[in-house]
């Protein structure tokens, strides 16, 4: 007999970092076990198309029963079917480094400390913030959707894709955008309508809201992935850099948040502190196609690493435990 597994998550936000989580440990899962998923809100049309998601709606009596409970990055369970269920295991994927919604969550899906709840972290980034036993797992990247693409004649075009909100942008980067532009650089930003306001789009800048295009299509357009967010905002893992690397392309990231444990600096990434470094290392990409090749190879090669057969089933066993 299969193991149940329900997976929960709010599913309201089709760019989100958790609903892909979920949706990828989904298909990683459903060849082994029985899995079902949950949403603890109205879910995201563009999500619900994707596969079956039921809305929990405890007054109608529709919620997980028993199985293996995996909440995704929803940190406020509510009260009343938690005490209903009867789960064989409890375990919450913390992802969003928040530790006062962390600590109301372990504290109604542990039923006031009478259920075990197991924790696992997006990166050890989080762990070491936190200070909690548990498990540090990557959201799982679909290497046969996010693959490598040819080298095409185009102006070296600089992108990034994120949730279309100000804390995933860095207040320096519209002013870097901009030289960038000015010296023939095409810039495409996807999830980034929010800087309209101090970045109009024009000759050269793209501002795409969030989801415009899948997002293997708009990392195939691109001949180097940026990234670094608001100093305001810790990035738990950056799920967007990984997929970037697996489709071959060099990254250039901020030496701040939890993809930095995926990204040996020099080998199959680049890591800047500041902005001159990390326009430094842009137009030097720009200028060396070898180094952009070399770094795609190794990034293409790192996400094969960490996304293996041998990782899969690792994971796999570990849910099925």
């Amino acid at each position: 007999m299969q193991r149940r597994i329900h997976l929960i998550n709010p599913f309201w936000n089709a760019a989100g970092g958790s609903e892909w989580r979920t949706l990828e440990l989904f298909d990683l899962l459903r060849g082994s076990a029985d899995v079902h998923l949950w949403a603890s809100a109205k879910p995201d049309p563009r999500l619900a198309a994707r596969a079956e998601i039921r809305r929990i709606q405890p007054e109608h009596g529709e919620f997980p029963r028993m199985g293996t409970f995996v909440f995704v990055g929803d940190y406020r369970p509510p009260r009343d079917w938690i005490e209903q269920a009867q789960p064989r295991r409890s375990i919450l994927v913390y992802n969003t480094h928040s530790p006062r919604r962390l600590a109301v969550a372990l504290q109604r899906l542990s039923l006031q400390g009478r259920r075990p709840v197991e924790i696992v972290f997006a990166s050890r980034l989080l762990q070491d913030l936190t200070g909690i036993a548990g498990q540090v797992q990557a959201s799982w990247i679909d290497l046969r959707r996010f693959l490598p693409v040819q080298a095409v004649e185009r102006p070296f075009t600089v992108g990034r894709l994120s949730r279309d909100v100000v804390e995933k942008h860095h207040s320096e980067d519209p002013a870097l955008y901009r030289r960038l532009q000015a010296d023939g650089t095409r810039m495409r930003l996807m999830g980034a309508t929010c800087l309209a306001g101090i970045l109009p789009p024009g000759e050269g800048i793209e501002l795409l809201p969030a989801n415009a295009e899948p997002a293997e299509r708009f990392l195939a357009s691109l001949d180097c992935f940026y990234y670094r967010t608001s100093p305001q905002w810790t990035e738990a893992w950056g799920r967007v850099v990984l997929e970037a690397m697996a489709c071959g392309l060099p990254v250039v990231c901020e030496r701040r948040g939890g993809y930095t444990e995926a990204i040996e600096d020099g080998v199959d990434g680049l890591l800047f502190d500041d902005t001159d470094e990390a326009e430094t290392l842009l137009r030097r990409l720009r200028d060396d196609a070898g180094l952009r090749q070399r770094l795609g190879a190794a990034a293409r090669a790192k996400a094969e690493s960490l996304f293996s057969t041998a990782e899969r089933q690792r994971t796999i066993d570990w849910y099925l435990r």
